[in-house]
């Protein structure tokens, strides 16, 4: 038998109430669960600060920046790419056409992130992968044809997917599982962002 319980005017069956909490549960959960890969982050503040003023520095002199993941990571890389966008327009001189571009294949085309690589990106570009929960021989591929093109290659990484750091100048990995990997990657994207938007203010003194 459930028990009716009034709280403020509504009524509040038990076996409701006990499913609110079991919800509850989940949510504590998984905000325990996080915290490795946040404090993994934690840990690589200076880096995730220097690579913002570097963005910086990149953008001010004309490089551009190019961001591509694998997996789930592909829309993560969009969200990067979009986020500098919109910091850059801030400081009022327009990032130009392509100044922060995602790579993703175009599976329809048969083109891979590889293939791109030779004719976007330059010496003096910087390309950021992500990659969360694993590593596709593509992404892999990109790296060592970014770095043949002379740009500095950065990756965000999970436990699954660390071996890329082997592949690129740069490396933060979270090591944890691909889902919060994921999640500590967003966080570092939108980091990266606000250290841009510093770096750029403070170099333009």
């Amino acid at each position: 038998m459930s028990i009716v319980v009034r709280r403020t005017g509504q009524t509040v069956r038990s076996s409701d109430a006990k499913q609110n909490r079991h919800a509850v549960d989940v949510v504590l959960g998984h905000l325990g669960e996080i915290g490795p890969a946040v404090a993994a982050l934690r840990r690589e503040s200076s880096r995730l600060a220097e690579w913002g003023e570097e963005l910086a520095r990149a953008r001010l002199r004309g490089g551009k920046v190019f961001a591509a993941g694998s997996d789930g990571s592909a829309h993560e890389a969009q969200r990067f790419a979009s986020e500098l966008t919109a910091h850059d327009a801030a400081h009022d001189h327009g990032g130009g056409p392509g100044s922060f571009k995602a790579i993703v294949a175009n599976k329809e085309a048969g083109e891979t992130i590889r293939d791109q690589i030779p004719t976007l990106v330059k010496r003096g570009d910087i390309v950021v992968l992500l990659a969360a929960k694993g590593i596709t021989d593509d992404l892999r591929d990109a790296a060592a044809a970014a770095k043949s093109a002379g740009a500095k290659v950065w990756a965000l990484t999970g436990r699954d997917s660390k071996e890329l750091g082997q592949a690129v100048s740069e490396a933060i990995n979270i090591n944890t599982d691909p889902p919060h990997a994921e999640e500590a990657h967003l966080v570092a994207v939108l980091a990266l962002c606000e250290c841009f938007d510093e770096a750029m203010r403070e170099l333009a003194k």
